[in-house]
């Protein structure tokens, strides 16, 4: 459905929508962390052959090499969702970006970047980025 303002248009694929100022974006930007990071295990971490033999050779070090492959998983994931923010934002300045799907915490699931005015117009790109409004 085409509407006749980007806002009618995100009000009307995501009535919970939250617009973001660039500011508030570049903040969660950097407050942001992948929320996919919850699932990743030292047990699952496919770095060795055999886990546990590492584990027993020099358990602090491996625990150590997990931690900073995690936080170097986190900085690349926040690079790319600058890009896209960047991208986004220079191709498209009339569009905004915004949180939706707001969960019981009052946290907000997804980030995304609204651009057209069709209900399907808007850029996701932000895999995994979720919204916690200051005070949260």
């Amino acid at each position: 459905m085409k509407h006749n303002t980007l806002m009618e248009a995100q009000l009307s694929a995501y009535p919970d929508s939250l617009v973001l100022t660039d500011i508030q974006m570049m903040d969660a930007l950097r407050k942001s962390t992948p929320d996919w990071i919850k699932y990743d295990k030292l047990e699952e971490w496919r770095y060795y052959a055999d886990l546990s033999d590492a584990l027993k050779e020099d358990e602090w070090l491996v625990k150590r090499m997990h931690e900073q492959s995690v936080d170097l998983q986190v900085q690349e994931t926040r690079a790319r969702w600058a890009r896209n923010a960047f991208i986004y934002r220079a191709e498209t300045p009339e569009g905004f970006f915004y949180a939706c799907c707001k969960q019981p915490d009052g946290t907000y699931k997804f980030v995304g970047f609204r651009y057209g005015l069709e209900d399907s117009e808007y850029a996701s790109g932000f895999d995994g980025m979720g919204y916690t409004p200051e005070g949260e």
